[in-house]
Order: structure tokens, then C-alpha cells, then sequence
């Protein structure tokens, strides 16, 4: 897909907003990642500095609502800062009322898994399943949709869909997916089913994902996280923190008798004092069985206008 026709992505969903009276609001970003990355056991063939990131572009706009109906909708640019490739991130309309609403585009589904403050977190091997093969910001050409239910204050379900079609083949999946909050406590639970893995890797394979987040105080949450696919003889398990400024996370990361401990922390911190503007230094050790220990250095700056 040209830059020229993303760009004409963004500005046709201003365009359409602007028509129908809604409320245009847009926000960037930029974002530099040093990243210094080294397998310790080969440090000198391993080892590597490189310099990445991206200019992000949103446009977000919110159609007046009729009644109890509403229509939401957002694209997003991802310029890169090394790179010439520009590309969509999101890209969606959501459309329903207060209990019922449909999500169409491109875009990420309920979180099973969240890792806190994941600066960088970097497993020393592609062990584990996550729970998120379906989640979303899928490819072009693929279908992905929600289904949204507000059963009760606090409860909601989503079931996501996906489908694609490459040649005489077919993938198909279905995300079911609930979230629970009262006062503190988040819970999440949901399960993924695939088939045909022609476009999709893990065929015909089913995993759950489950998730405990309670906040401690106005800012500090913790997370307790599971994953597991039968299929593939995948699981992870981790917990996360996130104090204040500081992020601190473990995941355990095992596929059959294989299995890779992370450790990750960052801390985010105001860069010279200008508003949206931050610096944080972040770490990654981890050690797997077969493969190197595996340790990366990130300082991310980032600048929110």
C-alpha cells in the first residue's frame, strides 16, 4: 500500500467526521529506541546497538450520538524513523449503543496477557503462547471483528472474528473474551480457536488466556497473567508491577520441555522538565534452555505533542 494512499486514509476519516458534525481531535508522537542487545555465552557474534522507532500520527473522532447510538472511529500513521515504510496501526469504526456495539478494522482486542511497562522485553528464544494470535492489528486483506455486550456495570464481553482467504485456502478463528472490573480488581478470561493453518500459524488449535489485575493504590497496579494452547504445547505464565515510574515483570515463556524465564524493569522519567516529553531507561535479562542468556539495554525518548 503507497504512503499516498495511507495518508488519504487518514484524511478521508477527518473528512467523513467533519461531515457529520463530529468532534475531530489529533495527537502524535515521536519515539527514538537505543537498544543494546547481547547473548552473553557469544557476546562478540550477538552483541549490537541499533537505533529505532517511529512518528505516530492519530486522528480520533467521536460522530454525535442519536439517542442511546453512537459511532466512534480512529486511524493512525506509523512513519518510521529508520525506514521508509510507512504503514497503518489503526484503523477503525465502532458503531452500537450503551450494551451493544460492533468493532470493524484494524485494531487490538482485550488484552489477555498484559505485561505492564514492556519497554522491552526480549525472550531469549520464541517459546510460549501469549494468548494473542487473534488479537488484532491484523494483516491487510484480513477481516477482524468485534462484538461488544455490556452485560452489567463493569462487565463486558467481546467476541472477535477473524477470516482470510489466500488462494484455495482458508483461516478462520473465533475470540471470545470477558472483562470484569469492581473498584480494584480487574479480571479478564477469555480463549482463542484457530483453523487451517495455510495463512495462520497453529492450526486447528484452541488456548485460554487468563489475567488478574488489582490496583493497590492510584498508581500502582499489579497483574498475574496464564496462557495455554494444547495444540501447541505452548504455556506462559507472568506477573508485572507497575510503581509509580518504575515497571518491574517476570514470564516464564515453555513450549514442550523448553521453557525461557524473563526479567524486565524500566522507569520513566521527565526529560528536563517539558511537559510530554520522557526518557526511560529499561532491562531485559533472560536464560532458556539450548539457547544464549539474552540481555538488552533500551533508552526510549519519547515526546507526546
Amino acid at each position: 500500500m503507497s504512503k499516498t494512499f495511507k495518508l488519504a486514509a487518514v484524511a478521508a476519516l477527518c473528512a467523513v467526521a467533519a461531515a457529520a458534525h463530529a468532534e475531530v481531535k489529533f495527537d502524535a508522537n515521536i519515539e527514538f529506541d537505543t537498544t543494546y542487545t547481547d547473548a552473553r555465552s557469544n557476546p562478540v557474534a550477538k552483541s549490537s546497538t541499533d537505533l529505532g522507532g517511529r512518528v505516530e500520527l492519530n486522528a480520533n473522532a467521536e460522530l454525535a450520538r442519536n439517542g442511546d447510538y453512537f459511532v466512534n472511529g480512529r486511524a493512525s500513521l506509523i512513519v518510521p524513523v529508520n525506514g521508509n515504510e510507512v504503514h497503518m496501526d489503526d484503523a477503525w469504526l465502532q458503531f452500537g449503543s450503551s450494551q451493544v456495539d460492533f468493532k470493524l478494522g484494524r485494531f487490538e482486542a482485550v488484552d489477555l496477557f498484559p505485561l505492564g511497562m514492556d519497554t522491552v522485553v526480549m525472550p531469549a528464544d520464541g517459546t510460549g503462547y501469549r494468548a494473542n494470535m487473534l488479537r488484532g492489528r491484523v494483516t491487510d486483506g484480513r477481516f477482524h471483528g468485534a462484538l461488544g455486550f455490556n452485560a452489567a456495570p463493569g462487565l463486558r464481553f467481546e467476541v472477535g472474528m477473524v477470516a482470510e482467504k489466500a488462494g484455495n485456502e482458508n483461516a478462520s478463528g473465533f475470540r471470545p473474551a470477558v472483562v470484569y472490573s469492581q473498584g480494584d480488581l480487574t479480571l479478564r478470561a477469555g480463549l482463542e480457536a484457530l483453523q487451517n493453518n495455510a495463512v495462520i500459524p497453529g492450526a486447528d488449535s484452541t488456548g485460554v488466556g487468563l489475567s488478574v489485575g488489582y490496583a493497590l493504590a492510584k498508581d500502582t497496579m499489579i497483574n498475574a497473567n496464564y496462557a495455554h494452547n494444547n495444540k501447541l504445547d505452548a504455556t506462559s505464565v507472568g506477573a508485572n508491577a507497575v510503581i509509580g515510574a518504575l515497571g518491574l515483570g517476570y514470564v516464564q515463556d515453555k513450549t514442550g520441555s523448553n521453557s525461557v524465564d524473563t526479567v524486565y524493569a524500566a522507569y520513566k522519567l521527565p526529560l528536563l522538565g517539558v511537559k510530554g516529553a520522557f526518557i526511560t531507561p529499561a532491562l531485559s535479562f533472560s536464560k532458556g534452555d539450548k539457547v544464549d542468556d539474552l540481555v538488552a539495554f533500551r533508552v526510549r525518548l519519547n515526546y507526546q505533542f
